[in-house]
């Protein structure tokens, strides 16, 4: 028995629709990924991103590899991951996205329109954020990352991700 056994799972838990929600993500994805700087600067980098079931198929968990220009225009790696567990009780999903280096998101996940992903929470400074995967389909998805400051009045885009699935 080691961790990375008891963690992984080769399928979903039963025949339990509301996990189909980020079921349809399992698999390996090529991304292209941008995002704005605290000055405003846009930084394109890519993403290798790979969902997988765990926790007895019960939830589903991700590994993100993030590369960037570095300050001496060398690319950077950087690492994150997100676990999501349905809550059949509350009818969504508990949303934790976190990084080695001490970023912490928590946020609720449901289904949201036309088969997108809501995903939404608070910063650690009280910043609201919306997370959407959105245009899903078997080959490729858009994931948006919005913030708010003021509770959701106004929405922002920080961050976008284009997504294709590895054959």
């Amino acid at each position: 028995m080691t961790l990375l056994g008891e963690l992984a799972a080769d399928r979903p838990y039963g025949e339990i629709e509301a996990l189909d929600l980020y079921g349809r993500l399992i698999g390996s994805w090529d991304v292209v990924n941008r995002y704005r700087q605290p000055d405003g600067e846009w930084i394109t980098g890519t993403v290798v991103w790979t969902f997988g079931w765990v926790l007895a198929g019960r939830a589903v968990q991700d590994v993100m590899w993030f590369t960037a220009p570095g300050p001496d225009g060398y690319p950077v790696r950087r690492t994150g991951s997100t676990m999501r567990l349905h809550d059949p009780e509350a009818g969504h999903w508990h949303v934790v996205w976190f990084s080695p280096l001490g970023r912490t998101w928590t946020l609720t996940g449901r289904a949201g329109d036309d088969g997108d992903i809501v995903q939404e929470g608070r910063q650690a400074d009280g910043t609201t954020v919306r997370w959407l995967f959105t245009d899903v389909t078997e080959a490729s998805f858009r994931w948006l990352g919005y913030i708010s400051t003021d509770d959701g009045g106004s929405w922002e885009l920080e961050q976008e991700m284009l997504a294709r699935r590895r054959l």
